[in-house]
């Protein structure tokens, strides 16, 4: 049981005051225990943002260099952009091309027959349908495969319901309903046919209904043939038709208008009377935009890195405590804590082996490129700088680059992105070739920091128990679980002993008023 505190009634004295006044002195440990938990918490937040910037780079460079066909800028051009749009994509080749556009593909569309006295609102129990049935209907997709949905239709549905069940199926169709024509407008979103040659099967039926085929009895759409030429079915869109097309002497037939052919994406938009010349080539002002980006972005991850292992630390700025927060405004907390988390990486070796690791990378040679190739960054015009301040970026000779490009740009794609693999020496262990690229590589080594960082700082969904910084954290933690209990035994004490003074003061007290009172009687 908690002992009764008696806070200076006898002797006049301020005892909370007394005992906080001791407690500070006692608190002394403890602060420096949270301060040290400040510490470990802001350096694991520290290697987290480094890891933050070394995930974003990483996949920077797997979208723009993996591939060597993500790292190629293509140009292409059309002749008659009225008739053949163009679009070069990164696999294709330098050409020039001759089309001829026959026939344009077409979706496939039907209209029904005139649903007499009806409108959006008219019930199909108005038009017949005494019980609830399914309708299983099939549609051709852009993909070139037909697809069934099984659709429900009750007496209560009303016309708009029909539209808005084929509008939202997964069909793929669009539906309408005219209330000037009374009739049902039914296409497919796709275009074009699997059978060219006939254009009697339809694109968009009726496969089976269980109940009524409203489709036949009430909107009166025609009988037709199914995707496999099987009659009979209820067809509700045909005539699609398939783009035709003479590429460089070459009839051909596409589904759709927009296509791809050697790595151009042809769109056709009108039918042409005379041949549209298509040209693909190299874009080499957008690849070496490219690099210029590459650079920019390695130079900015480095930068950071060199930044927080130079960083100054102020060993004279410890994290504040509660109590000296309380003393000063928010602007000087900034301050003194923007010095305080100075320099927690400061030489910190795991980015700086990185650092290092990532030098060696950008300038050794990629193996297995062929002889007389270019195999090196500096053969590209990249180099660092000459200032050793700037802790290794990169500088671009444009001459040389734009030379390189054009002397043998595959060379200077596989230097980049090529994918390989490092050998050893089974008996040394020393390297003996490096296949990789530039960019794997550098992502390779950036996975070793990231992991390494991991193991020290963890990540957000680790416990504290899985890296290094959070089992230091459990035990400060434990710790001040032990110092706040030891403390807690220190101000009972202070106060028992204060107490126990008030206790003595205040029975001195009485028997000071007992014997003045017995004196005053004898007189």
């Amino acid at each position: 049981m908690e002992m009764m505190r008696v806070g200076g009634l006898a002797s006049g004295m301020d005892i909370d005051k007394l005992v906080n006044d001791l407690m500070k002195a006692e608190r002394a440990p403890l602060n420096k225990l949270y301060q040290k938990k400040q510490i470990f918490e802001w350096q694991r937040d520290a290697y987290r943002e480094i890891n933050k910037k070394l995930a974003d780079f990483d996949q920077y460079l797997f979208d723009h260099f993996t591939l060597s066909s993500t790292f190629y800028q293509k140009t292409a051009t059309s002749s008659n952009e009225a008739a053949v749009s163009v679009k070069a994509l990164g696999s294709s080749y330098d050409s020039t091309n001759t089309i001829t556009v026959s026939q344009l593909a077409m979706a496939a569309t039907g209209v029904s027959g005139e649903v007499g006295n009806a409108s959006l609102a008219t019930k199909l129990s108005e038009k017949g349908l005494a019980a609830e049935t399914k309708i299983t209907i099939v549609a051709l997709q852009a993909n070139g495969v037909y697809k069934e949905e099984e659709l429900t239709f009750s007496p209560n549905d009303t016309i708009a319901d029909v539209v808005k069940k084929l509008n939202q199926s997964s069909l793929n169709i669009n539906a309408i309903f005219d209330d000037g024509s009374k009739k049902l407008g039914i296409s497919a979103r796709a275009t074009g046919t699997l059978d060219s040659t006939d254009v009697d099967k339809a694109e968009v039926y009726v496969k089976t209904a269980t109940g009524d085929d409203i489709f036949a009895t009430i909107f009166g759409f025609g009988i037709g043939n199914d995707q496999n030429g099987n009659s009979g079915v209820t067809s509700l869109a045909n005539g699609g038709k398939n783009a035709k097309f003479t590429l460089n002497g070459l009839e051909m037939e596409r589904q759709s208008n927009t296509f791809t052919i050697n790595g151009i994406e042809y769109t056709l938009k009108a039918v042409t009377s005379t041949p549209v010349t298509v040209a693909s080539s190299t874009d080499m002002d957008a690849m070496i935009s490219k690099i210029e980006e590459f650079v920019k972005k390695y130079n900015e991850l480095i930068g950071a890195l060199n930044d927080k292992i130079r960083e100054k630390r102020y060993r004279d700025y410890p994290p504040l405590t509660d109590e000296q927060k309380k003393e000063m405004t928010e602007k000087q907390v900034e301050l003194w804590e923007e010095k305080a988390k100075s320099g927690l990486l400061r030489g910190d070796s795991i980015i700086s082996t990185g650092l290092s690791q990532m030098r060696r990378d950008l300038y050794s040679r990629v193996d297995g490129i062929g002889s007389n190739g270019i195999d090196t960054l500096s053969e590209l015009g990249i180099t660092t700088t000459s200032e050793i301040s700037s802790g290794g970026k990169l500088v671009i000779n444009y001459d040389k680059l734009r030379k390189a490009l054009e002397s043998d740009v595959d060379k200077v794609a596989k230097t980049l992105t090529q994918n390989g693999v490092v050998s050893k020496d089974p008996n040394t262990g020393q390297v003996t070739s490096d296949t990789r690229g530039i960019v794997q590589r550098l992502r390779d080594t950036m996975k070793g920091m990231m992991t390494n960082i991991e193991k020290k700082a963890g990540k957000p969904t680790y416990t504290e128990n899985q890296y290094s910084l959070g089992l230091q954290l459990r035990d400060v933690e434990d710790r001040i679980s032990d110092v706040q209990r030891h403390l807690q035994d220190i101000e009972s004490r202070y106060w028992r002993q204060f107490t126990a003074m008030e206790q003595a003061i205040q029975r001195a007290n009485q028997q000071s008023a007992f014997l003045m009172g017995q004196f005053g009687r004898g007189m």
